[in-house]
């Protein structure tokens, strides 16, 4: 019976033993990955650490141990897309348009710790959607400023885009964000705005219709002159091939040699055959 429990407190011992070490494991782990950051591919880390602050070294891509105060704030060097919706600017004629503006930006790697320094340990998204948004509204509005609504509807839209694009990236560029391919959406004007555009547009249609027309009537007269020059010239050749030589001639074929005698009268008709015509008489 002795035996039986000594087996048992052993087998107790054991299992004790193999509990706490799987328990101790799970806590290394655990406290392992308090040491441990990963940065995502096509950003770079930069770590704040409370005893010496901001660290000039920063994480590239992959697996980093780090202190168990420091933290990491990331930030895309790999071009990321942003999308603004309904931002309200000014064209040059006076009329208020809503815009779409879609960009891609990075940040050069060397500049995030400058970035780090002016915004704080703030997420990147709350950077586009404050500072970013608001220094495109204003690179828009100056712009933007330089095109009638017309315009931003035609063929200068992308040419506005690009000013645009110039403008905020000569902004933004001294804290090392780069910006590109910069597209301007279709304006949406409010309503008035819109009613004069369309006024605008039947205006220039109807123009186009006129000018079309016009063309055609053009092309219709100068058809009837070429035909009337050619008709005209049809009967001066005629005219000028006719000659008295020729219709005497042409007399003489068709004559059957008997004079023409006058019906009712005793005077005979002259018949033009000129001196052939007197010797054929005679």
């Amino acid at each position: 019976m002795g035996e039986v429990k000594k087996m048992n407190r052993g087998k107790n011992k054991k299992v004790l033993g193999g509990s706490i070490v799987a328990i101790a494991l799970v806590l290394g782990i655990a406290l392992l990955t308090l040491f441990i950051e990963k940065i995502p591919n096509g950003y770079v880390g930069v770590v704040y650490s409370p005893n010496g602050g901001v660290q000039d070294e920063t994480l590239g891509q992959g697996w980093h141990l780090v202190g168990l105060f420091d933290k990491i704030t990331v930030y895309p060097v790999r071009m990321q897309t942003v999308n603004y919706t309904d931002i309200q600017v000014a064209t040059s004629d006076g009329k208020s348009v809503t815009v779409d503006f879609a960009y891609n930006y990075s940040i050069q790697p060397d500049k995030v710790v400058d970035v780090f320094n002016k915004f704080g340990p703030i997420p990147v998204e709350q950077i586009e959607e404050s500072y970013l948004r608001t220094r495109l509204w204003d690179a828009g509005r100056k712009g933007i400023a330089k095109y009638s609504v017309i315009d931003t509807y035609g063929e200068k839209s992308s040419e506005a885009a690009v000013g645009v694009q110039n403008l905020f990236s000569d902004d933004i560029k001294e804290l090392g964000f780069i910006v590109d391919n910069l597209t301007l959406g279709v304006p949406k004007p409010d309503e008035s705005t819109q009613a004069a555009i369309n006024k605008r547009v039947e205006a220039a249609q109807e123009l186009e219709r006129k000018q079309i027309e016009l063309k055609i009537a053009e092309a219709e007269a100068q058809k009837k002159k070429i035909e009337a020059q050619g008709i005209a010239d049809y009967n001066k050749i005629i005219k000028e091939s006719i000659s008295p030589e020729v219709i005497q001639n042409k007399w003489i074929e068709k004559w059957d040699g008997v004079m023409p005698k006058a019906t009712g009268s005793n005077q005979l008709i002259e018949i033009p055959i000129g001196d052939a015509g007197a010797s054929s008489a005679q």
